[in-house]
């Protein structure tokens, strides 16, 4: 018996199958979501600039940084959005809401560049290109501005030193213009006189240097103009679309799966399988067609499953193991079908078979399907009415089999266990198979006490009626005795006529002195049949299944499909 560890890719593909509607309906919803998504979104349009970051005398190399070189890319990249950038793009675009204008603005270093790509977002394909051109302007400007003030300052300080240098140098003048030539200390004061010069001199060449760096500053240029999008970047309807197709899919595989989990009722072979711990004997399509209220014909599709069924149930028991028991598993016509279509097949392939009709809360029973009579019949013989050979029934067109009805007042007469096994001992020595049509399971346990006599059990399930669970209680009821559990047979959910209850004659005649009629009275109630009536009833059933055992030809007799 498989478990549901040994799951392979065709039981998915039964999940997949059983709830199709399931996850093309969450996954159609999902295409929705995401169409609707993409029609009510307000457009959005993208335009980018691209600068060249230059190195100015105020940038100094940062140590662990990110991107290599003397500027700092991911420090600039956040100059972009600073205050004063946004300040100054907001003047020159005539927004008075910078904060709002940052929000729309994303910078990105490609890598192993030294270019900032400045990005901004509008709703109208000019406000977005204007929105770039004008945070370009204004990081430019504003990159600028520092390294020109860092230059400013620098030459304001060398200015105030070439001043301070130039003093010392005019009061040494003085001080020398008063003093004689060779006199004491004039040497000093020219020696003092000559380092102040060469330190003007210097001081006048730095602010040079300085003006010329003021003169050549470039922070950056523009590489990459901001142009008018054609097209907007948001809604994607491509993108949202497939994001849609990849919640909805794996959405609806999930809700597929808590559906088979969660359900209830037995749909496919693999619920018996995995939630019920019972091997599949066989399986009726749902294509097969109940169209009467009779057993398939031979070559029928239907037939041929039950022939199938004949062989795996023959395979699985020994010459002396002859009783099978099909119960159902709730109240219902499966136990009869499968029971009569078994019977039917083994029939066929030329063993000698007795069809007991044990159940009688069936919709249609094997007298009906196998066209003999109901009495007397089981519950006539457990009652002691009628002898076992009166009761049996040979069937119209399978010479080999033959067929013991419920009898009168069945639903009142219950089996009792010496009478079960009698009843099977006899008739296991007659034949070869003796195939019993059980009560259901989740009503009676009458089936377990006549299982407990047979030598296999066979469940019989209908699909999207029997309960997962009171299948399992019913497999684990079987099991609970020592007869062996063969497996299930599944029938479609549609078993057409099979399901309705005959409606009543509009007259009901009398029965003929000595017969047994088929009503609810209680067996006990019932009077005893004279001996002679019994012995005249037995003598004309033998005359009738003389008449009805001739050679026939089978073509003579056309199948259920046929018909």
């Amino acid at each position: 018996m498989r478990t549901p560890a040994a799951r392979t890719l065709a039981d998915y593909g039964v999940i997949v199958r059983r709830s199709w509607w399931l996850i093309i309906g969450t996954v159609a919803a999902a295409l929705a979501g995401g169409f609707a998504y993409t029609s009510l979104s307000e457009e959005v349009y993208e335009s980018t600039s691209s600068i060249l970051v230059l190195p100015t005398a105020s940038d100094t190399a940062v140590a662990g940084a990110r991107t290599a070189g003397q500027v700092n890319l991911d420090t600039e990249a956040q100059l972009v959005k600073s205050t004063e950038v946004a300040a100054a793009a907001a003047e020159a675009l005539g927004s008075d809401d910078p904060d709002g204008l940052v929000s729309r603005v994303s910078v990105t270093v490609p890598p192993n560049t030294a270019v900032l790509e400045i990005a901004y977002r509008a709703g109208d394909p000019k406000a977005a290109q204007a929105g770039a051109i004008a945070f370009s302007e204004a990081y430019l400007e504003h990159r600028r501005s520092g390294a020109t003030a860092s230059v400013d300052s620098a030459i304001a300080g060398a200015t105030a030193a070439l001043k301070g240098v130039k003093a010392d140098i005019a009061a040494a003048e003085d001080e020398l213009s008063q003093m004689y030539s060779g006199e004491n200390g004039r040497s000093a004061i020219e020696s003092e006189l000559d380092g102040l010069r060469q330190d003007a001199e210097e001081l006048e060449a730095q602010i040079a240097e300085l003006d010329a760096q003021l003169g050549a500053i470039s922070p950056g240029r523009v590489i990459n103009q901001a142009s008018v999008p054609g097209t907007p970047v948001s809604p994607n309807a491509m993108f949202n679309l497939a994001a849609a197709l990849g919640l909805g899919l794996p959405l609806g595989l999930i809700l597929a799966w808590a559906r088979h989990r969660l359900a209830r009722k037995v749909a496919y072979p693999t619920d018996l399988v995995e939630r019920c711990e019972l091997d599949v004997l066989a399986s009726v399509p749902p294509a097969v067609k109940f169209q009467r209220r009779e057993v398939f014909g031979a070559y029928s599709p239907g037939g041929r499953v039950f022939s199938q069924l004949r062989n795996v149930v023959a395979s699985q028991l020994t010459h002396h193991q002859r009783v099978i028991v099909v119960a159902g598993v709730a109240p219902g016509p499966a136990a009869s079908v499968v029971a009569a279509n078994l019977a039917t097949a083994m029939a066929r392939a030329g063993d000698r078979v007795t069809a007991v009709a044990a159940n009688p809360s069936t919709t249609v029973g094997l007298p009906e399907l196998f066209g003999t009579d109901s009495v007397p019949g089981l519950a006539d013989v457990w009652s002691g009415r009628v002898d076992l050979g009166v009761a049996t029934h040979a069937a119209p067109r399978q010479p080999s089999l033959s067929v013991i009805g419920p009898g009168a007042a069945a639903r009142a007469a219950g089996p009792t266990s010496e009478a079960a096994a009698e009843t099977f001992s006899k008739l296991a020595e007659a034949g070869r198979f003796v195939v019993v049509d059980a009560p259901p399971l989740s009503c009676s346990a009458d089936a377990q006490l006549l299982a407990g006599h047979a030598d296999a059990v066979i469940l019989a399930v209908q699909s999207g009626r029997d309960a997962i669970g009171e299948t399992a209680a019913a497999a684990l009821a079987m099991r609970q005795i020592d007869t062996p559990l063969l497996g299930a047979v599944l029938l479609p959910s549609g078993l057409g006529p099979m399901n309705t209850v005959p409606l009543p004659t509009a007259r009901r005649e009398a029965p003929a002195p000595g017969e047994v009629s088929q009503d609810e009275t209680p067996t006990d109630s019932l009077e005893p049949v004279e001996d002679g009536a019994v012995e005249r009833k037995a003598l004309m059933n033998s005359q009738e299944a003389t008449t009805q055992v001739m050679p026939v030809v089978p073509a003579a007799f056309p199948s259920a499909e046929s018909r």
